[in-house]
């Protein structure tokens, strides 16, 4: 008896190979590589019975539903979420989720009520069929857009749907198999079946999100081991379907798709710059090989003879199938368009939204894992032979639609980014053929004949792009660009400083975010915003320092709150002023080329100008504020980049072979360690010494140095934002201020006019005249600077005031002098 270990191993091995094969042929033919692997999986099917014996186990091979549930789908969900555009995804999600959720719904419906009305299945049945071919595999689909380079929001659209309704599907099916098994649809059976689907598609999505929040914060205290990030993200790929599936008894696939999308997000942050690079490549090799090995296990399990026996059945269902998806694309998604603030979708991504929904993996998962069903061996064959159908005839015949309806033409700024792509190859490759002249081995007229040929191909690049400039670029499209081209090298700029410690990862996260921002607004609205909008994280934590700081327990928490917003807001700040410099020499780049309009690159120019003088404006307050923290910042950056010099230059011997890899790795191991501490945040810089503030308040002089640290005890510290009012004119108040960083500004209002009294700076106070006299704030007081104070409530004042009754003298003087 053969060792089935063995066996396994070698089907596998097969099947692989054929994949190999198949993905050659396709190439050659230009035929879709899912396609090919259903032809060739039944060529082999028919090839093992009278071929050589080791394809004999595929012969007889019958589909299970775990080698696709649990082996296949995790990686293809989980590397289509991690890869898919999170940004674009967030902007099409009201279409995404409508034809998921209500979408699969419908088509469930009507493909259901079909089949029930012009065959023999019964309702339930027919729903359950309705349900199992609502979900949409556009694997095929996908790698031909790929191919033809169609519009990025028409990917998004197929993608996201089908990432969303496989879940949908398999946990609607689940609910008409309860319904079934309860014999019939009461209120009762209905209600739990409806909280079954809720509590298994949001339970799938809180396992998913708690399960990367894990490995994210696991891999961020690993620190730049990317063997082992790479395979903790792999492993949470199967490991949170698995946990949802069969521990939490949620949706495997929502969870799987949640793990994705954070690890794409917020996750990608806490890997490193080496895991990154990997981890797309291996994602892509394994759904490479679950793609490969489901569809030619479809080719192997077909059965033309079945699939003959039930040919009207089929013949009504794709009819069925098709009308269901027509209606749920053409009847909701311009509905969806009509919506506030939504984007319309093109009646021709209508169409191969339409056409491009193809039936696969998920389909026959769910049929073949039915069990002790009446018509079961019925709905398996009317199963297979609707996947084969749309494999088949959609899937080859969908490149000749997109081509038809010219959404295989590049948009205008992806046609110019293609030909500046160009030129900048052809460059590179004329800088580098006097490099092979100099070894002196190369033929001078070959290199000159290269020479002529990349000078000859710059000028017709050149040329046609010159034309489409002057005959289809508007002004206005050319400054839309123009920023494009500058989000792109400004995003590149914020990867490079993250990956070398320059940027810590909640900074690299709001520039990023705030990048993607513009590039979607310019995309789809041809604008960019003035100010970049609070995120919603920013105003709650906001919120909570202000309740906090009020708050005598809580107050050293509100403190250290209000800490990290300052070096975050200083981090982003700083990283969009480098950004802002590197921009404007792109453009300043630009203009010698003179290939854009000077009037588009000086509109482009002007914006980032306005910017950088912002964040300079705004660094240079910081610095006169805390000019401890930015010293201490500055002397970390610059030994930072000493220590990423030395990297580099013992990464060159190694690529020199001068230094071996061993004592490379030590090295390169102690320099990494080095450059993550002098990256981490240190609020302490921000903290100064109150016994300085004490010093600078004239009515302390009368107070004993052994008496200053009771007094400073008594003190609550106190930040305040630019801009922001501290009192106001007519308002009750409870506290002295006094000044220890900052600007502020005192208004009285007269004649219904502001009038600006004074202004006050480090040293100063006020709000002293409700302690003194116990009225109401008589001006308003407002930050013109960001702000540390502190303050001084009655009962602590009056303490004070009692001790020491030369206090209340010394305020009142000061008070007089200022026309208080």
């Amino acid at each position: 008896m053969p060792n089935p270990t063995i066996v396994l191993i070698g089907a596998i091995s097969v099947l692989l190979i054929l994949a190999a094969i198949t993905m050659f042929i396709s190439k050659w033919s230009r035929l879709p590589f899912t396609v090919m692997l259903v032809v060739m999986g039944y060529a082999a099917s028919h090839l093992a019975k009278y071929g050589p014996p080791f394809l004999a186990p595929l012969a007889a091979y019958k589909i299970h539903p775990d080698i696709i549930l649990y082996a296949c789908l995790p990686t293809l969900i989980f590397e289509s979420a991690f890869a898919m555009d999170a940004r674009l995804l967030k902007h099409n999600l009201a279409p995404v989720l409508t034809l998921a959720i209500p979408g699969l719904f419908l088509s469930t419906a009507i493909i259901g009520l079909i089949v029930w009305s012009l065959t023999s299945f019964p309702l339930l049945t027919a729903l359950l069929l309705g349900a199992i071919l609502s979900a949409t595999d556009p694997v095929a689909v996908i790698s031909l857009f790929k191919q033809l380079g169609v519009p990025k929001r028409l990917t998004i659209l197929v993608e996201g749907e089908s990432l969303f309704n496989d879940s949908t599907a398999i946990v609607t099916a689940k609910t008409i198999l309860i319904i079934m098994l309860a014999g019939s649809m009461t209120s009762t059976t209905l209600f739990h079946s409806m909280h079954l689907f809720l509590f298994e598609f949001f339970g799938g999505i809180v396992i998913g999100f708690i399960m990367a929040l894990i490995t994210g914060s696991v891999i961020a205290a690993i620190e730049d081991e990317p063997l082992t990030e790479l395979s903790l993200t792999i492993i949470l790929a199967y490991l949170s379907f698995i946990m949802a599936d069969k521990f939490f008894h949620v949706s495997g696939v929502m969870a799987t798709i949640t793990a994705g999308i954070m690890m794409s997000g917020w996750g990608r942050t806490k890997l490193s710059s080496h895991a990154v690079e990997k981890l797309h490549d291996i994602l892509e090799f394994l759904a490479y090989i679950a793609n490969a090995l489901i569809f030619l296990l479809v080719g192997l399990s077909i059965q033309l003879q079945t699939l003959a026996d039930s040919f009207w059945i089929i013949t009504i269902v794709i009819f069925a199938m098709l009308f269901s998806r027509a209606i749920v694309i053409y009847a909701l998604v311009p509905l969806i368009g009509k919506l506030p603030n939504a984007e319309p979708i093109d009646i021709r991504y209508q169409t191969i939204m339409w056409w491009g929904g193809l039936r696969g993996a998920i389909a026959l998962a769910i049929v073949l894992g039915l069990s002790n069903m009446p018509d079961q061996e019925t709905l398996i064959s009317v199963v297979m032979g609707a996947v084969l159908f749309t494999i088949l005839v959609q899937g080859l015949s969908i490149e000749k639609i997109i081509h038809y309806l010219r959404l295989d033409r590049l948009l205008l700024p992806d046609r110019v980014a293609k030909m500046e792509a160009e030129i900048a190859a052809e460059k590179i490759t004329l800088e580098r053929i006097p490099e092979l002249q100099r070894g002196g081995l190369f033929s001078l007229i070959i290199a000159k004949d290269l020479q002529a040929a990349c000078k000859r191909a710059i000028a017709k690049i050149n040329s046609r792009l010159q034309r489409l400039r002057k005959n289809e670029l508007t002004l206005k499209e050319e400054e839309g660009l123009l920023f494009l081209s500058a989000f792109a090298v400004e995003k590149s700029l914020y990867y490079d400083m993250f990956s070398n410690g320059h940027l810590t990862e909640h900074a690299y996260r709001l520039l990023t975010h705030d990048i993607d921002l513009e590039v979607d607004l310019m995309r789809y609205r041809g604008t960019i915003t003035e100010t970049v909008p609070i995120g919603f994280i920013r105003r709650v934590k906001t919120l909570f320092i202000g309740w906090f700081s009020n708050v005598p327990v809580l107050n050293r928490l509100a403190m250290h709150m209000q800490l990290m917003l300052t070096i975050r807001d200083y981090e982003e700040k700083w990283g969009l002023h480098q950004g802002s410099l590197v921009v404007l020499n792109h453009l300043n780049e630009l203009e010698k080329i003179e290939s854009f309009k000077q009037e588009a690159i000086d509109v482009v120019k002007n914006r980032f100008k306005s910017w950088l003088t912002a964040t300079t404006h705004y660094l240079d307050e910081i610095t006169a504020q805390f000019p401890e923290f930015v010293n201490d910042m500055q002397q970390r950056l610059a030994q930072r980049l000493l220590l990423l010099a030395k990297y580099h230059a013992v990464m060159h011997q190694v690529k020199e072979g001068l230094l071996p890899q061993g004592i490379a790795d030590a090295l390169i191991q102690k320099y990494l360690i080095k450059i993550r501490k002098l990256s981490k945040p240190q609020p302490e810089k921000l903290k100064l010494d109150p016994h300085e503030l004490i010093r600078n308040v004239p009515f302390f002089r009368y107070i004993p140095a052994d008496k200053v640290d009771s007094i400073i005890d008594s003190l609550r510290e106190c930040r305040v934002a630019a801009g922001n009012t501290i009192i106001n004119e007519g308002e009750p108040g409870e506290k002295l201020y006094l000044i220890m960083r900052g600007v502020v500004r005192v208004i009285k209002e007269k004649e219904g006019r502001p009038l600006e009294l004074a202004t006050l700076m480090a040293g100063d106070f006020f709000g002293e005249m409700v302690l003194l006299y116990d009225t109401k704030r008589t001006a308003t007081c407002k930050a013109i600077t960001p702000c540390l104070l502190y303050t001084l409530d009655r009962k602590t004042f009056n303490e004070l005031k009692n001790r020491f009754p030369a206090i209340e003298r010394a305020i009142a003087e000061e008070a007089e002098k200022r026309g208080e």
